[in-house]
């Protein structure tokens, strides 16, 4: 799919808030904790994200990707196939994880860096979800319409769209 000069500006106007960076460009060092992000594709084709607790500690009652925080041990792929595994269950073969780059999500004076990431479960591993509920979506036009949906979950949801990952 073709991005036109429309969508551009939707984009922008959309995920104000997110920036795509280059790793060459910065001090990965300067920004504790990093995270992990995923959008995840079942195995019949329908987007996978996670709708957090009301009582999450945090942001509660949003739409999010999957993924977290990147232990001192890990690297960024190392985090997202754990993070999946706890999540979803999921068994995630890291040959088939296509990264998306790395975002920086402005919030009010922090900045958080997220290496992002699409995987498609084509064994149908997912086992279930342990951290909120999962939410199933035929196409991010349905997800755009959840009253919380997080920022980077946007800019991933147009970026993978672009890309062609979601089958029409």
């Amino acid at each position: 799919m073709l991005i036109n000069s429309v969508t551009i500006l939707i984009m922008n106007n959309i995920i104000g808030s997110i920036q795509k960076i280059d790793l060459k460009d910065i001090d990965e060092n300067n920004f504790s904790p990093r995270h992990v992000g995923c959008i995840v594709l079942s195995h019949d084709n329908k987007i996978v994200l996670q709708q957090r607790d009301q009582d999450a500690y945090t942001f509660p009652n949003c739409l999010a990707t999957f993924g977290g925080r990147i232990e001192e041990s890990e690297n960024p792929m190392d985090a997202l196939v754990r993070e999946l595994n706890e999540e979803l269950g999921a068994k995630v073969d890291e040959k088939n994880v296509i990264s998306l780059g790395t975002i920086i999500e402005h919030d009010g004076n922090n900045k958080t860096l997220i290496y992002v990431y699409f995987w498609q479960d084509k064994e149908n591993t997912i086992t279930g979800c342990y951290e909120g509920e999962a939410r199933y979506y035929e196409n991010k036009e349905a997800a755009f319409a959840h009253p919380k949906i997080m920022e980077d979950v946007k800019w991933l949801l147009f970026e993978c769209d672009r890309r062609g990952f979601f089958k029409k």
